[in-house]
């Protein structure tokens, strides 16, 4: 037998547990709007886990791979073009002279070019991913669907203009629209789904239909530097190219021959 103490005290325990009930999920959802969180209801777990979501749409992939090696044969003829016109004017100059300097630079503007097509290739433009911070809290209309297990085919994307942010009904996550979410995406300027890649990019430009990559990102973020980097060592390749013509020409002037005529 229990002393009559413990027996009261275990039975207002066991009602202090039934008055704390569980909200539903209108009134989770009425109490996250204001800003109010559930010690049972979270938002990572209270509707549905991130690996419970559908899976991300699948990309273009053979679009991509055709871009992608357009790019690539491009990129490789460009450097075959500069780097044998310039081997071709050094042969038979004077050694350390101006052709032997552009030489050297246009070997180094074709590895500089070759690790920035890598880079632009193998590198992430600035994907939006799955995480409790872009996937919570799911939109109702959205929530609604996946319980009923229903297609989001026809749902436009739902955009929160007190955060400035908007649901991407195909990615499933929160991206952000011109301005910051977080730490996550500080200072994004755009952030837009691409058809071809079938992902949301922060700091999108546009999708390069050469190298067959989304072309994003601001300052050291994203695949931009890399884009940028290409177009830079073609530009430089090409007066690197020109450069040693035009001192060679200034160096050895054409002089006009005379045709000499014979007389029988």
């Amino acid at each position: 037998p229990h002393p009559p103490w413990a027996t009261r005290a275990c039975s207002s325990a066991t009602l202090s547990l039934m008055s704390r009930e569980i909200p539903s999920s209108a009134e989770a959802e009425a109490l996250r709007s204001r800003g109010v969180h559930h010690e049972s209801s979270d938002l990572e777990g209270a509707e549905i886990a991130i690996k419970d979501l559908p899976a991300l749409p699948e990309p273009h992939r053979c679009e991509q791979l055709s871009e992608s090696m357009l790019g690539i044969t491009v990129v490789s003829l460009l450097i075959a073009l500069f780097v044998g016109l310039t081997q071709g004017v050094a042969v038979g100059a004077p050694p350390y002279g101006a052709e032997w300097l552009a030489l050297v630079c246009i070997y180094l503007e074709a590895a500089v070019a070759i690790g920035a097509l890598c880079g632009l290739l193998c590198g992430d433009p600035g994907v939006v991913r799955r995480s409790p911070e872009t996937c919570y809290p799911v939109p109702p209309e959205v929530l609604a669907r996946l319980q009923r297990g229903e297609s989001l085919i026809g749902l436009s994307n739902i955009t929160d203009q007190q955060l400035g942010r908007t649901y991407c009904v195909r990615c499933l996550v929160w991206r952000p629209d011109g301005g910051s979410m977080g730490s996550r995406f500080p200072g994004s300027s755009m952030c837009h789904h691409c058809a071809t890649c079938q992902r949301c990019v922060t700091d999108f430009d546009h999708h390069c239909g050469v190298f067959g990559r989304c072309i994003a990102g601001s300052g050291w973020r994203g695949n931009m530097k890399y884009f940028k980097c290409i177009i830079s060592m073609a530009g430089c390749a090409m007066l690197t190219c020109i450069a040693p013509l035009i001192v060679r020409i200034i160096r050895e002037p054409t002089t006009p021959h005379s045709s000499s005529r014979t007389v029988g």
